[in-house]
């Protein structure tokens, strides 16, 4: 037997191998439940995926749960959660602490010795981030000074307010500024979560746990908070509810007024008035929206040439494509180029 060569296989084997990395959720009393499943499922969802792939025998992330109180965590909607530990007895080291809070939480005062436990965290840990508006401790332990963060939009004003040295987006639905990373909250928890994976292991593994989650990958974090197909969905009526997700699915059809009109059963003119009323825009300044974002999501996403994405997502062609971003004061190429830089598109 060769005890070289299967020495030398076995150390090839381990040098190939990923740290395991400790992911920590920090979670604040009467939290939604949705704000700590989303970053959760994903995380566990991505280091199962990656050992069943055969490609380690080591996990790709330990998940860890601490609480600010003692246990059982009661969230939100009354569920109590049970299997985690006081944040003073935190497994270190740490890689990826998340904090997790509810609104609830945001006039309630942090005590003295957590501040301090997170702003010595923030020097120790390869990234630190919240979700919702665990954006406020971290605002109040001093780590998002002189940053760049967002929080639930309902929030951004407070928070802006509050802490005038970080520089609020409240349109984003996450923001990473070097390790510090924010979010929206509820569902762009998952989304945070899955560029955190997408960052660690790679686009087809976070491809992987978005298609068994149903989700997208992925809604880039410059995507805005109140993104075309989420201010839709504000309409009363329920056919233009409906028709506004036909829509979504079909921007290489003929989404002419008179073609939609014609679809939601009213006139051309009653449609344009209806339309104007329920959703805030005409007609045409919707369907020329969505047809952008979802060209911005393909060259975020993809490595398709602007022609196939023009035509994909609607416009007549390439040169049709470029004019409207040239009316924003960039360009196709200019944009993707852009976002790969920031790390939010394909490199």
């Amino acid at each position: 037997m060769n005890l070289v060569g299967t020495r030398s296989a076995g150390l090839r084997r381990r040098e190939q191998e990923w740290p395991t990395r400790r992911i920590s959720l920090l979670i604040f009393p009467r939290v939604h439940l949705m704000n700590i499943a989303g970053p959760l499922d994903v995380f566990t969802r991505a280091s199962l995926a990656l050992t069943r792939a055969g490609n380690s025998s080591s996990r790709a992330y330990e998940i860890e749960l601490l609480t600010i109180d003692d246990l059982p965590l009661v969230t939100a909607s009354g569920l109590s959660l049970v299997g985690g530990r006081h944040w003073t007895q935190a497994v270190t080291p740490i890689d990826t602490l998340l904090l997790i809070a509810g609104a609830s939480e945001l006039d309630s005062s942090i005590a003295p010795e957590l501040l301090a436990w997170l702003r010595a965290s923030a020097d120790r840990v390869r990234r630190i981030g919240s979700v919702c508006s665990g954006a406020f401790a971290l605002a109040a332990a001093g780590i998002l000074d002189g940053r760049r963060a967002t929080t639930h939009w309902k929030l951004a004003d407070k928070l802006a307010r509050r802490y005038p040295r970080i520089s609020v987006d409240a349109d984003k639905i996450f923001v990473q500024d070097g390790n510090v990373w924010t979010s929206a909250g509820v569902s762009t928890g998952a989304d945070l979560a899955l560029a955190m994976v997408e960052e660690d292991h790679g686009h087809a593994v976070a491809l992987d746990v978005a298609r068994h989650m149903v989700l997208f990958l992925r809604r880039p974090g410059g995507q805005s908070q109140f993104s075309t197909q989420l201010a839709a969905q504000a309409a009363d009526l329920q056919p233009i509810r409906e028709l506004i997700a036909w829509v979504s699915d079909h921007l290489d059809a003929d989404l002419s007024v008179h073609a939609l009109a014609r679809r939601a059963g009213m006139s051309d003119r009653n449609f344009s008035r209806v339309f104007s009323r329920q959703v805030g825009t005409t007609p045409a300044r919707f369907v020329a929206s969505l047809r952008l974002q979802a060209a911005k999501a393909r060259l975020e996403a993809t490595t398709d040439s602007v022609e196939t994405i023009a035509s994909r997502a609607g416009f007549s062609d390439g040169e049709a494509l470029r004019r409207r971003f040239r009316s924003e004061g960039a360009t196709p190429r200019l944009y993707r180029e852009r976002m790969a830089a920031s790390g939010v598109g394909m490199a």
